[in-house]
């Protein structure tokens, strides 16, 4: 006579639903069949997994599952992961005074200041550098200015500021910024020379900073085509060594 193995099968009931059915695990020789099924790619995991103590077990056959891409999740295309940023709270603003001189204000009402904590570093600068310049003055012309170099150029005083070249036009027109005082002008290249290392920007930072108003709007005057209404800047070039505007 032939002798056949029944294969040992255990029913584990988890809970009865509302009809007086079981609700629970079939294991077939010590394998929970769920599990099984759902690690071939034959079945996916229901939501109401989670309240399950095999829900782990189900999520990392599933993943598996996910990562052959065979069966029902032959198609299966994973969704990226939106980057979570956190949103800061903001934080009361809280006032930083610090004496300044204004330097320069500009038709759209931005404006350039000085720090007067270095103050007296740019006067001692300037003067040095006046000093070598007038022991060895630049020879006329010998200056090819390019956009973005930093020289220096001879204003309507007679006096030489550090500047920098931001445009340069086929005319021989070349336009420079005061990098000290937030002015800009328009000169010919022989009212400039090269910036002798000694008083670069390495040394002393351009003292020139730009600032703006905060949550207003220059009004615009539709009779000028749009141009800023307000005319308020000084005339350009760097004002007196020792301005008078100071704000806290």
């Amino acid at each position: 006579s032939r002798h056949s193995r029944i294969p040992q099968v255990e029913v584990e009931v988890e809970s009865m639903d509302k009809a007086g059915n079981f609700i629970g695990w079939l294991h077939i020789e010590g394998v929970n069949l769920s599990v099984a099924l759902v690690e071939q790619a034959l079945s996916r995991v229901h939501f109401t997994a989670e309240r399950s103590p095999y829900c782990k077990a189900l999520l990392a056959a599933q993943d598996a599952a996910k990562q052959r891409k065979e069966k029902v999740w032959s198609h299966y295309e994973e969704t990226p992961v939106e980057e979570v940023v956190p949103v800061l709270e903001e934080k009361e603003r809280t006032a930083n005074y610090k004496p300044v001189f204004v330097t320069e204000i500009t038709d759209d009402l931005h404006f350039y200041v000085q720090d007067v904590e270095t103050g007296a570093q740019l006067e001692k600068l300037m003067e040095n550098m006046r000093a070598e310049v007038g022991a060895h003055p630049p020879v006329e012309g010998s200056f090819a200015p390019r956009r973005g170099d930093f020289c220096i150029a001879k204003f309507v005083d007679g006096e030489w500021y550090r500047a920098r070249v931001e445009k340069v036009e086929s005319g021989g027109k070349v336009h420079i910024f005061y990098i000290d005082y937030g002015n800009k002008e328009t000169l010919p290249p022989t009212r400039l020379a090269p910036l002798p290392p000694a008083f670069s920007p390495r040394v002393l930072p351009p003292q020139a900073t730009e600032y703006t108003f905060a949550f207003i709007q220059v009004p615009q005057d539709v009779s000028t085509g749009g141009s800023p209404e307000p005319q308020l800047g000084p005339s350009p070039g760097p004002p007196d060594p020792h301005p008078k505007h100071q704000v806290p």
